[in-house]
């Protein structure tokens, strides 16, 4: 039995990002059928998700275990104290919840946690060829939700996340990172638990989904950089 934690995640903002294929030069890896990062990561925190709806940084400190993994290295976990911290510094110092490129534009200007990104950008959340492509290449991707009120009774039983009888309209967002993808679902860490979703589930209730690309990947020369216009990229950054 898991036990659910709380939202945190407000509405989708635009912005004027291009997608993340218009970032990439030449052919990226092709990613197999299924494949999970999760099980390189001993164990994904609840970072106070269970106090505070401070989901959107939970999301970063599992995004950032991920890509530690990644490298061969461990992210030493700041604490929940460090969380709540960064979090109110973040919302104005009020438990109201964060816009998830609000954070991401924090992570890349001046570093979450001691670590900055090298770049972001958007993933079509339509196209789940191309998810599971951004997925494979950088260890996850940090995206949002719209939850309805049966997805945390699904998590209560260690259920995947997936549309029954029971399944009704969305009560409010929640941020989670995906850690795999298959032709079946994906794999994600929330409220310190590992589960998944179904992809008629995200069709249902997936809003925005990103790639995010740490400083130390570019450190350790992991992953396709060489396939990725970081020039171009950083320079359309500058104007989020």
């Amino acid at each position: 039995m898991f036990t659910p934690g709380l939202r945190g995640k407000l509405p989708v903002q635009p912005t004027n990002l291009s997608n993340f294929t218009q970032y990439t030069k030449g052919t990226l890896p092709k990613p197999p059928a299924a494949f999970d990062y999760g099980h390189k990561v001993s164990l994904f925190p609840m970072a106070a998700n269970d106090q505070y709806g401070d989901c959107t940084i939970a999301g970063v400190i599992h995004m950032l275990q991920l890509a530690y993994a990644e490298v061969g290295k461990v992210f030493q976990y700041p604490g929940d104290q460090a969380v709540i911290d960064t979090y109110m510094r973040l919302s104005g110092g009020a438990d109201t919840g964060l816009v998830l490129i609000d954070v991401l534009r924090e992570w890349y200007t001046n570093g979450l946690f001691g670590v900055k990104l090298a770049g972001w950008a958007p993933v079509d959340i339509h196209n789940w060829d191309e998810m599971r492509s951004a997925a494979y290449c950088f260890g996850g991707l940090y995206v949002g939700v719209e939850m309805p009120a049966n997805a945390e009774q699904q998590f209560e039983r260690g259920q995947n996340w997936h549309v029954d009888e029971h399944t009704g309209s969305p009560v409010g967002g929640h941020c989670v990172t995906l850690s795999g993808l298959n032709r079946f679902g994906a794999d994600l860490e929330t409220w310190g638990a590992e589960t998944g979703l179904t992809k008629g589930w995200w069709q249902r209730f997936g809003s925005e989904a990103y790639v995010v690309i740490p400083e130390i990947f570019v450190e350790a020369g992991h992953g396709p950089l060489a396939n990725i216009d970081i020039k171009t990229l950083q320079s359309d950054l500058r104007n989020v």
